[in-house]
Parts: C-alpha cells; sequence; structure tokens
C-alpha cells in the first residue's frame, strides 16, 4: 500500500533525524565511542516511543469514527495509527532480544488491557479490541479489527471473552464476538462478524464448534 509506505518512510526518518541529533549532543560529554553510540541509541528508543505515541494519540482523537467505513483523510489518519505502532514495535524487537513487555506498549496505543491477557503477535487496531481476563493469542495468529475493499477502509469492534486460547496462526476476523472459556484451534479460520459459544472447542477452516467443554475443568 502506497500511503503506508510513504508513511513509514517519513516516521523513519525523522527517527533517524532525532539519532543524529542525541548523537551529537552525547559527544559533548566527551565519553567512549562506544558508550556514546550506546547511550544515543538508548535514549533515541526512548524519545522515538514517546513522539510515536503523541503522534497515534493526535491521530486517533482527530478521526474520532472508530468503526463503520473510513475513506479520505480517516484513511490517512488510520494508517499514521497503525504505522506509528508498527515501528514502535520493530523497534523494540530489533533493540531486545525479547521485546521488552508488548503488551505495555500496546496499551500505550490505545489497548485496554486487562489481567493475564497474552498477545504473542502483531495486534492490529488495538483500540478496537475488547479482549477478557486471562486471555493468550497465540503466535503468528492474524488479529484485526479491519479490512480494506476497493479503497474504503471497514473497522469493526471485535470481542474476546475472558480465559479464551486463540490458537497459533489463526486468522481472525472483524466483527468478531468469542465467548468465555473457549478454545480455538491452530490454523483455524474465524470469519468476519462470526459469534463463538462460550465454553467451547472450535477448529477448522472455518471454524466449526468441534465439542463443548466443560466449564469447571477450564475456568481459571
Amino acid at each position: 500500500m502506497p500511503l503506508f509506505f510513504l508513511i513509514q518512510l517519513t516516521l523513519s526518518f525523522v527517527l533517524l533525524m532525532v539519532f543524529v541529533l542525541v548523537y551529537f549532543q552525547m559527544e559533548f560529554l566527551n565519553l567512549h565511542p562506544i558508550v556514546t553510540l550506546i547511550l544515543s541509541i538508548f535514549v533515541t528508543y526512548v524519545l522515538s516511543i514517546i513522539l510515536l505515541v503523541a503522534i497515534n494519540k493526535s491521530a486517533r482523537t482527530v478521526m474520532r469514527v472508530k468503526e463503520g467505513e473510513i475513506r479520505g483523510l480517516g484513511l490517512v489518519l488510520w494508517t499514521i495509527q497503525e504505522t506509528s505502532l508498527d515501528i514502535a514495535l520493530n523497534l523494540s524487537s530489533k533493540l531486545f532480544i525479547h521485546t521488552p513487555s508488548p503488551d505495555f506498549l500496546y496499551r500505550l496505543f490505545g489497548f485496554k488491557r486487562r489481567k493475564g491477557v497474552s498477545i504473542l503477535t502483531r495486534l492490529w487496531d488495538p483500540d478496537l479490541f475488547d479482549i477478557g481476563e486471562n486471555t493468550l493469542i497465540g503466535t503468528d495468529a492474524i488479529v484485526s479489527g479491519h479490512y480494506i475493499k476497493n479503497g474504503v477502509l471497514h473497522r469493526k469492534k471485535v470481542k474476546i471473552g475472558k480465559n479464551v486460547t486463540l490458537g497459533a496462526r489463526c486468522i481472525l476476523g472483524v466483527g468478531v464476538i468469542i465467548g468465555d472459556n473457549t478454545i480455538v484451534g491452530y490454523g483455524s479460520v474465524i470469519p468476519p462478524h462470526s459469534i463463538l459459544d462460550p465454553n467451547s472447542f472450535y477448529s477448522g477452516v472455518p471454524v466449526k464448534k468441534v465439542k463443548i467443554l466443560e466449564e469447571t475443568k477450564i475456568s481459571k
């Protein structure tokens, strides 16, 4: 998507300029070159996250409308939101061996996190997700609150209950509602606007209910 690439390029250039400015400021401290470089990278990371959060929040505030068809300026603002989050996550994954507290980063970018939630994948449209306590979203799952058709962005809130396990490599469509204590198997596809019953095991492409689970065995 050209717009996504253009905004990503612009933000990346801005962050590069931040690093250059920080590095030259650090040189005035007359530290060892390696120490100067390490400190510059760390300070740039912190300043970059602060800047990206501010840009993201400003775009969300101006955008106002969260759901439905998003066109024109709204599409640009949404792209700014997702690009700023994408860059923040990439910075963290490259600067550290393990991304430090990704849930914390998501909260900074509009996600309302509840106790015990673990997200092991890239979460698109974090402001559209309502996820209950003790829910796990597996590695490489594709979860988003949007799709784009004929140049028009469509957004819809996604609600996932508590004690839910969404297996690795699952695909979750927009507007999905998943009941409490439900498990979705590896690689399953949940079509848009699907409603999954609570206390159930689902699997398949598209998902189908495999069996009803005993609530006493899966409640935490």
